[in-house]
């Protein structure tokens, strides 16, 4: 019987890391983009609306810019300690480049409802309302990413062209694989081992493929329902509330979906740990071949403790 080896990383370890980026997540578009927006609009009501409108989302640019800039640095440093796999210098990952074209999306909705200015003469209202539509527009961006990263992974078309770890020939996977594994090796430090373990995991163990589709879908469709019903509370609510409603409310949302992650993850491991080796159907991940259940293995996505 294989012996089975754990992923090299552990929440238990990372508690205070994970805790110190949540925070540095949160605090910029929650309190100081809420703190901002309705100090100035209701602590200064003879300033310029558009300038007010402005100043929020123009300092939360400015914490999303040294965010960027500091997991580039990471990502291009010589050594290829968190790069994807084999991938050039400046290749990036999947999770840099989707960063890149929702910030596209979300710039694009700021700027155009900042340069419209009020020519419907409603007291700046309707601008209110588009501008707090970021975080919904985010949430359907990344479900329609995923839906597109199922679709493609059903098909198992082969790509002609290398897609983050993974080289030309290989078939889509889920997205919360390229998220995972992005994240945890550059943001959280896992490094390149984590990706090395992570990859071959994902080919090596049909139970590990079904919890990755599985969370996938969840979220896929947990991010339509979020996207939609926080699109409708900030066209339906009284303008005092919008702004608030539309870019904090997703953040519960989120945490309770990540939760439910942890929890359905911990189910699955207990498992696998249950079912032993059997469980496992390894898969050559450049060739497809099906391994021999007596091949090495790798073990548990996270230790059983997450």
């Amino acid at each position: 019987m294989a012996v089975k080896s754990k992923l090299p990383y552990s929440l238990h370890s990372r508690y205070r890391s994970i805790a110190l980026a949540w925070t540095i997540i949160i605090i910029p578009p929650i309190f100081i983009n809420l703190g901002l927006f309705y100090g100035l609009w209701y602590g200064r009501p003879h300033m310029d609306r558009i300038a007010v409108l402005t100043i929020p989302t123009a300092v939360l640019g400015i914490f999303t810019a040294l965010a960027i800039i500091e997991r580039i640095w990471k990502l291009t440093q010589k050594p290829p300690t968190f790069r994807p796999l084999n991938s050039p210098r400046h290749a990036l990952d999947i999770f840099q480049w989707g960063y890149f074209a929702a910030l596209l999306l979300i710039s694009a909705l700021i700027s155009s409802t900042l340069a419209r200015g009020d020519s419907d003469h409603d007291g700046h209202e309707l601008q209110t309302r588009l501008i707090s539509l970021p975080t919904a527009l985010l949430m359907f961006f990344l479900a329609t990413l995923t839906l597109l990263s199922l679709l493609l992974n059903q098909l198992a078309l082969p790509l002609p062209f290398r897609f983050g770890s993974l080289e030309a020939g290989n078939a889509v996977r889920p997205a919360v694989y390229y998220i995972v594994e992005d994240v945890v090796a550059v943001d959280g430090n896992g490094s390149v081992e984590y990706r090395e373990a992570w990859t071959e995991r994902y080919e090596r163990s049909a139970g590990f493929r079904r919890m990755i589709w599985t969370v996938s879908v969840v979220w896929m469709v947990a991010f339509y329902v979020g996207a939609g019903v926080f699109t409708l509370l900030v066209l339906w609510l009284p303008m005092v509330a919008v702004y608030a409603v539309g870019w904090a409310g997703p953040f519960p949302l989120g945490g309770l979906m990540a939760l439910w992650t942890i929890y359905y993850v911990r189910s699955v491991l207990r498992e696998e740990e249950e079912e032993g080796v059997d469980d496992f159907e390894a898969v050559d991940g450049h060739n497809g071949r099906v391994l021999r259940r007596d091949e090495d293995e790798r073990a548990p996505l996270l230790d059983g403790r997450v």
